[in-house]
Formats: structure tokens, C-alpha cells, sequence
């Protein structure tokens, strides 16, 4: 292997605000990804069958729980026009409430986003919770590193097929 590769970043995950256009390009990839999809079955009681017979009700929507980032000062000093780590902290947020209004009614629910995770998966999603842990302090008080926990349920404006989820 040369030096050269050596050098080049894999590809990382990424989040968009698809209503700004604002995209967060994280500092490493989260170690672990759980994807969650779950089947709704209705049980139908036939007198007198020995059984309940299962009719397909629904799909839930696919959810992404502990997608863990970690955003450190010393990580993003490597990192060219690297915005401030507080700015991360910032886009999170902002996507967890709807935007003012703007001359007519205001939105009624927070921006979606996108998250891409390289070779994996893409979706338009909503952030259904943040948590954040600081876990670094400098003297002064701010905050040196500290790990974003998202939980993520997917947005679906189209019918989804099998062959659908077949194709990736």
C-alpha cells in the first residue's frame, strides 16, 4: 500500500436537513448501526379452528436506534474548514422542533433528514430523539468531545413493495 492511500478518508456518514439543505459530514462513522423493521399481523379468531389465522396488516416504519456520534475539538482541528463542535450540537437540534413561521401557518412538524451511510443504506427520515452525553471539558467549561445518540424512524410518501426492498 502507498502513502497516498494511506491517506484517503473512507467515505462517512452523512446527514442532511433536507428542508435547508444543510449537510453534516461526520468525523468517524458510528461503530454499530441497528436497524429495526417490524411486521404488523392481525390475529383472526376462527370459531372452532385449532389456530389463529394471521392476516398482514401493515409494516412499520424501518427505524435506526443508537446511531452513536462522537464529536471531539481535537478531531475536528484535522478536519479542513471544519465548522465549531457546537455546531454539530446546533444541526441536531434543529431537527428536533419545526422552523418559524413565514408568513402563513407554520410548519407542523421539524424539517426532515436524510442519512446516508456509505455502501449500506440511504433514507428520509425524522429524528425521533437526540440524546447527548459531554464527556470532555476544558477548564473554561466548554465542552471538548461529547457523543450525539440518535434514534431515527423513516419517512415513506410512496407504497413500498417487496421487490422494492429486493433492490436496496
Amino acid at each position: 500500500m502507498t502513502l497516498d492511500l494511506a491517506r484517503i478518508r473512507p467515505p462517512r456518514c452523512t446527514l442532511v436537513n433536507l428542508t435547508s439543505g444543510e449537510e453534516l459530514v461526520c468525523l468517524a462513522n458510528p461503530t454499530e448501526l441497528t436497524e429495526t423493521i417490524a411486521v404488523n399481523w392481525n390475529r383472526v379468531a376462527v370459531p372452532g379452528l385449532s389456530h389463529q389465522v394471521l392476516q398482514f396488516g401493515s409494516t412499520n416504519n424501518r427505524q435506526l436506534t443508537g446511531v452513536e456520534l462522537y464529536f471531539d475539538r481535537f478531531l475536528l482541528a484535522e478536519e479542513p474548514q471544519a465548522p465549531d463542535l457546537l455546531t454539530f450540537r446546533n444541526f441536531l437540534l434543529a431537527l428536533t422542533v419545526p422552523l418559524a413561521a413565514a408568513g402563513g401557518a407554520p410548519p407542523a412538524a421539524p424539517p426532515r433528514m436524510l442519512f446516508v451511510w456509505p455502501q449500506l443504506l440511504t433514507m428520509e427520515c425524522v429524528v425521533a430523539s437526540v440524546e447527548l452525553r459531554y464527556q470532555r471539558f476544558a477548564l473554561d467549561g466548554s465542552v471538548l468531545a461529547y457523543t450525539a445518540a440518535l434514534e431515527l424512524e423513516e419517512i415513506l410518501d410512496v407504497r413500498v413493495t417487496s421487490e422494492d426492498r429486493r433492490k436496496g
